[in-house]
């Protein structure tokens, strides 16, 4: 076969330092803009609507709203417990995020797993 012989010029050495390119300081919103597109959408959805459904529930309850008063007492507890299952769950899908999200890091989990 042909070697290309080498050039004693060449413009990259073997031994040049490399270079390192500075890293994006991202700002809060656009580090929650991409967690946000980066896992389910519908999860995201429920968790916050059964957030706010809560809150309305206890507010109506504690407005004197929904009568006898034992029903307003029992709603308020179920509103309670809503709010903070919400939280959690809110809580569990930002944080639970898939380390392997871009198409070529699946590829190559698929690879491995076949080879496996």
């Amino acid at each position: 076969m042909y070697e290309e012989p080498k050039d004693n010029k060449s413009l990259v050495q073997e031994d040049s330092i490399r270079v390192d390119i500075p890293t994006r300081h991202l700002s809060s919103f656009s580090v929650f803009f991409d967690k946000v597109h980066s896992i389910n959408g519908l999860h995201l959805l429920s968790a916050v609507s059964q957030i706010f459904l809560g809150t309305l529930v206890v507010a109506l309850s504690l407005l004197d709203i929904i009568q006898p008063g034992w029903i307003a007492g029992l709603m308020t507890i179920v509103g309670s417990g809503t709010i903070i299952v919400g939280m959690y769950f809110v809580y569990y899908v930002l944080t639970n995020t898939d380390s392997f999200d871009s198409l070529l890091n699946k590829a190559i989990r698929r690879v491995i797993n076949s080879q496996n």
